[in-house]
């Protein structure tokens, strides 16, 4: 199930989604691979197209925020899990308490970019088998240069991994915000992305 949703109707929506949603079904019981923190030197083998960040920085928030998250898996299982960048880190681990009574789990990174979400989806979403998921990111791909195409083709692949983790399971994927074209981003490129996260998910409940 997925939808698109402005920023503004995500809590209303989202609080009338949740409650009385099923358990999502676990993985195999076999013991899962230790999740590697690290990130990726180069773009050799991994999914996806478009641009990864490897500022020092970034490598560096990457690291510490996986790292702390691999310590968590088993006490964040069945949350509704956000994914996303700034906008999502920022909320903080509980969202700024906005769900009371849901149990969430923020995997926002500053600074990602949708294929850099697509690597950590395994380990930092599908290991915690979400009850539901919320996707927010595209905006740091466009200041990397990225185009709509491509951005939208990561999107894509991240929806088909939640699809075949669990055919039923809730996924929210939000708009790019406006923001400014003085920052590589403007209005008619994330016009262009949101037009094609529309057609991405056309005909999904």
């Amino acid at each position: 199930m997925k939808h698109t949703a402005p920023p503004i109707l995500l809590s209303m929506f989202l609080a009338s989604l949740l409650f009385g949603l099923s358990a999502a079904p676990m993985s195999a019981d076999e013991p899962a691979a230790k999740p590697i923190v690290d990130l990726p030197a180069t773009d050799d083998g991994l999914p996806g197209a478009g641009p990864i960040r490897r500022y020092d920085w970034f490598k560096n928030l990457w690291t510490q925020k996986r790292t702390a998250w691999a310590k968590q898996v088993e006490k964040d299982q069945k949350s509704l899990v956000f994914l996303g960048d700034s906008i999502t880190q920022g909320w903080g681990d509980d969202m700024g308490g906005s769900f009371p009574g849901v149990k969430v789990a923020n995997r926002g990174i500053s600074g990602d970019t949708t294929r850099g979400m697509l690597i950590r989806l395994k380990d930092d979403v599908l290991a915690l088998n979400p009850t539901g998921v919320v996707l927010l990111m595209g905006t740091n791909d466009l200041e990397e240069k990225a185009e709509p195409e491509t951005i939208a083709a990561n999107v894509k692949l991240i929806l088909a991994a939640l699809k075949k983790h669990d055919a039923k399971l809730p996924v929210i994927l939000c708009q790019v915000f406006p923001s400014s074209a003085s920052k590589s981003r403007p209005a008619d490129k994330i016009k262009q992305i949101n037009d094609l996260y529309a057609a991405a998910v056309k005909g999904d409940p």
